[in-house]
Protein backbone atom coordinates (compact mmCIF):
# COMPACT_ATOMS: atom_id res chain seq x y z
CA UNK A 1 0.00 0.00 0.00
CA UNK A 2 2.92 2.39 1.13
CA UNK A 3 4.49 1.50 -2.38
CA UNK A 4 1.13 2.37 -4.32
CA UNK A 5 1.13 5.30 -2.88
CA UNK A 6 4.39 6.45 -3.01
CA UNK A 7 4.13 5.49 -7.13
CA UNK A 8 0.76 7.46 -7.17
CA UNK A 9 2.37 10.69 -5.58
CA UNK A 10 5.55 10.58 -7.57
CA UNK A 11 3.02 10.31 -10.66
CA UNK A 12 1.06 13.39 -8.99
CA UNK A 13 4.03 15.03 -8.90
CA UNK A 14 5.61 14.43 -12.63
CA UNK A 15 1.71 15.83 -14.11
CA UNK A 16 2.11 18.85 -12.10
CA UNK A 17 5.76 19.27 -13.13
CA UNK A 18 4.92 18.80 -16.79
CA UNK A 19 1.85 21.29 -16.69
CA UNK A 20 4.74 23.82 -14.34
CA UNK A 21 6.66 23.30 -17.56
CA UNK A 22 3.93 24.07 -20.36
CA UNK A 23 3.25 27.29 -18.30
CA UNK A 24 7.27 28.05 -18.17
CA UNK A 25 7.44 27.29 -21.71
CA UNK A 26 4.97 29.28 -22.66
CA UNK A 27 5.16 32.45 -20.96
CA UNK A 28 9.39 32.28 -21.87
CA UNK A 29 8.33 32.09 -25.83
CA UNK A 30 5.63 34.99 -25.45
CA UNK A 31 7.91 37.40 -23.07
CA UNK A 32 10.69 36.71 -25.87
CA UNK A 33 9.17 37.71 -28.71
CA UNK A 34 8.02 40.77 -26.58
CA UNK A 35 11.62 41.65 -26.35
CA UNK A 36 12.34 40.86 -30.08
CA UNK A 37 9.11 43.36 -30.93
CA UNK A 38 10.63 45.75 -28.65
CA UNK A 39 13.91 45.38 -30.37
CA UNK A 40 12.18 45.64 -33.69
CA UNK A 41 11.01 48.76 -32.63
CA UNK A 42 13.64 50.47 -31.47
CA UNK A 43 15.25 49.93 -34.86
CA UNK A 44 12.20 51.37 -35.99
CA UNK A 45 11.90 54.20 -34.59
CA UNK A 46 16.00 55.12 -34.95
CA UNK A 47 14.76 55.09 -38.56
CA UNK A 48 11.86 57.21 -38.21
CA UNK A 49 14.13 59.99 -36.19
CA UNK A 50 16.18 59.94 -39.19
CA UNK A 51 13.13 60.69 -41.43
CA UNK A 52 12.20 63.60 -38.66
CA UNK A 53 15.56 65.05 -39.63
CA UNK A 54 14.45 65.85 -42.87
CA UNK A 55 17.21 63.21 -43.98
CA UNK A 56 15.93 59.63 -45.67
CA UNK A 57 15.68 56.56 -43.45
CA UNK A 58 16.61 53.22 -44.75
CA UNK A 59 13.56 52.29 -46.53
CA UNK A 60 14.69 48.64 -46.78
CA UNK A 61 14.66 48.59 -42.78
CA UNK A 62 11.79 50.14 -42.07
CA UNK A 63 9.71 47.92 -44.70
CA UNK A 64 11.55 44.73 -43.23
CA UNK A 65 9.83 45.15 -39.93
CA UNK A 66 6.81 46.17 -40.66
CA UNK A 67 7.04 42.79 -43.08
CA UNK A 68 8.05 40.80 -40.27
CA UNK A 69 4.95 41.97 -38.06
CA UNK A 70 2.90 41.19 -40.69
CA UNK A 71 4.37 37.55 -41.09
CA UNK A 72 5.14 36.47 -37.69
CA UNK A 73 3.11 38.41 -34.77
CA UNK A 74 0.11 38.95 -36.79
CA UNK A 75 0.14 35.47 -37.60
CA UNK A 76 2.30 33.38 -34.78
CA UNK A 77 2.03 35.45 -31.43
CA UNK A 78 -1.12 36.57 -31.20
CA UNK A 79 -2.75 33.99 -31.71
CA UNK A 80 -1.01 32.38 -29.29
CA UNK A 81 -1.88 35.04 -26.73
CA UNK A 82 -5.61 34.42 -27.68
CA UNK A 83 -5.41 31.08 -26.62
CA UNK A 84 -4.00 31.85 -23.49
CA UNK A 85 -6.43 34.79 -22.96
CA UNK A 86 -9.36 32.39 -23.57
CA UNK A 87 -8.26 29.72 -21.25
CA UNK A 88 -8.33 32.99 -19.15
CA UNK A 89 -11.54 33.77 -19.62
CA UNK A 90 -12.90 30.81 -18.21
CA UNK A 91 -10.68 30.13 -14.98
CA UNK A 92 -10.64 33.64 -13.96
CA UNK A 93 -13.38 36.22 -15.48
CA UNK A 94 -12.41 38.87 -13.74
CA UNK A 95 -8.49 38.75 -14.08
CA UNK A 96 -9.79 38.78 -18.06
CA UNK A 97 -12.01 42.26 -17.73
CA UNK A 98 -9.00 43.92 -16.30
CA UNK A 99 -7.18 42.07 -19.49
CA UNK A 100 -9.65 43.53 -21.44
CA UNK A 101 -10.96 42.78 -25.26
CA UNK A 102 -7.13 41.46 -26.49
CA UNK A 103 -8.68 40.37 -29.50
CA UNK A 104 -9.60 43.57 -30.58
CA UNK A 105 -6.68 45.20 -29.47
CA UNK A 106 -5.07 42.10 -31.87
CA UNK A 107 -7.64 43.07 -34.73
CA UNK A 108 -6.30 47.47 -34.14
CA UNK A 109 -2.79 45.79 -34.41
CA UNK A 110 -2.95 44.06 -37.56
CA UNK A 111 -4.91 47.22 -39.24
CA UNK A 112 -2.30 49.83 -37.70
CA UNK A 113 0.53 47.51 -39.26
CA UNK A 114 -1.41 47.37 -42.31
CA UNK A 115 -2.06 50.85 -42.90
CA UNK A 116 1.78 51.71 -42.11
CA UNK A 117 2.60 49.17 -44.58
CA UNK A 118 0.43 50.88 -47.05
CA UNK A 119 1.80 54.23 -46.38
CA UNK A 120 5.82 53.43 -46.99
CA UNK A 121 4.95 51.51 -50.58
CA UNK A 122 2.81 54.53 -51.06
CA UNK A 123 6.49 55.86 -50.27
CA UNK A 124 8.65 53.48 -52.65
CA UNK A 125 6.54 53.92 -55.32
CA UNK A 126 7.01 57.78 -55.48
CA UNK A 127 3.41 58.37 -54.22
CA UNK A 128 2.91 62.01 -52.56
CA UNK A 129 2.72 61.11 -49.28
CA UNK A 130 2.90 64.46 -46.82
CA UNK A 131 5.90 63.80 -44.44
CA UNK A 132 4.17 65.19 -41.45
CA UNK A 133 1.38 62.14 -41.95
CA UNK A 134 3.91 59.20 -42.92
CA UNK A 135 5.47 60.66 -39.48
CA UNK A 136 2.11 60.25 -37.69
CA UNK A 137 1.46 56.93 -38.82
CA UNK A 138 4.91 55.40 -37.70
CA UNK A 139 4.83 57.33 -34.00
CA UNK A 140 1.51 56.03 -34.05
CA UNK A 141 2.16 52.50 -34.84
CA UNK A 142 5.42 52.71 -32.75
CA UNK A 143 3.57 53.73 -29.63
CA UNK A 144 0.60 51.54 -29.36
CA UNK A 145 2.57 48.40 -29.95
CA UNK A 146 4.48 49.49 -26.69
CA UNK A 147 1.66 50.39 -24.90
CA UNK A 148 0.22 47.07 -25.93
CA UNK A 149 3.05 45.25 -25.08
CA UNK A 150 3.78 46.51 -21.78
CA UNK A 151 -0.71 45.96 -21.05
CA UNK A 152 0.09 42.20 -21.78
CA UNK A 153 3.27 42.26 -19.42
CA UNK A 154 1.03 43.84 -16.74
CA UNK A 155 -2.32 41.67 -16.85
CA UNK A 156 -2.40 38.89 -18.98
CA UNK A 157 0.67 37.02 -17.87
CA UNK A 158 0.62 37.02 -14.54
CA UNK A 159 -3.11 36.62 -14.20
CA UNK A 160 -2.85 33.24 -16.82
CA UNK A 161 0.14 32.26 -14.75
CA UNK A 162 -1.99 32.30 -11.25
CA UNK A 163 -5.13 30.66 -12.62
CA UNK A 164 -4.32 28.52 -15.70
CA UNK A 165 -4.48 24.76 -14.96
CA UNK A 166 -1.42 22.19 -16.35
CA UNK A 167 -4.47 21.00 -18.89
CA UNK A 168 -4.96 24.59 -19.66
CA UNK A 169 -1.70 24.80 -20.76
CA UNK A 170 -1.47 21.44 -22.61
CA UNK A 171 -4.59 22.53 -24.90
CA UNK A 172 -2.39 25.71 -25.73
CA UNK A 173 0.34 24.07 -26.18
CA UNK A 174 -1.15 21.59 -28.82
CA UNK A 175 -3.24 24.50 -30.41
CA UNK A 176 -0.67 26.32 -30.91
CA UNK A 177 0.72 26.51 -34.94
CA UNK A 178 4.56 25.69 -35.00
CA UNK A 179 6.25 27.91 -36.83
CA UNK A 180 9.68 29.17 -36.71
CA UNK A 181 10.46 32.72 -36.37
CA UNK A 182 11.76 33.88 -39.52
CA UNK A 183 14.02 36.92 -38.43
CA UNK A 184 15.06 35.84 -34.78
CA UNK A 185 14.96 31.73 -35.54
CA UNK A 186 18.02 29.29 -35.98
CA UNK A 187 17.75 30.10 -40.03
CA UNK A 188 16.92 33.90 -41.40
CA UNK A 189 14.78 34.15 -44.26
CA UNK A 190 16.22 35.68 -47.25
CA UNK A 191 14.42 38.90 -47.36
CA UNK A 192 15.10 39.62 -43.23
CA UNK A 193 19.20 39.33 -44.25
CA UNK A 194 19.39 43.46 -43.91
CA UNK A 195 17.22 43.66 -40.96
CA UNK A 196 19.27 40.80 -39.13
CA UNK A 197 22.13 42.69 -39.99
CA UNK A 198 20.66 45.81 -38.51
CA UNK A 199 19.80 44.26 -34.97
CA UNK A 200 23.21 42.67 -34.59
CA UNK A 201 24.63 46.34 -35.20
CA UNK A 202 22.09 47.67 -32.72
CA UNK A 203 23.04 44.86 -30.21
CA UNK A 204 26.78 45.89 -30.59
CA UNK A 205 26.29 49.53 -30.07
CA UNK A 206 23.93 48.84 -27.31
CA UNK A 207 26.12 46.47 -25.60
CA UNK A 208 24.10 43.22 -26.44
CA UNK A 209 21.37 44.68 -24.40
Amino acid sequence: MLRRRALAGAGAATNAGEGRQGMTDIIAALREEHAHIGQLLDILERQIAIFDRGEVPDYDIVEGVVDYFQSYPDLYHHPKEDLVFHRLQIRDPEAAAVVGDLRQEHDELAARTREFAEAIRAVLDDAQVPRESFGQWAHRFIDFQRRHMAHEERTLLPAARAALTKEDWAEIEGRCRDQEDPLFGSEVGDRYEALRRDILLWERESGGA
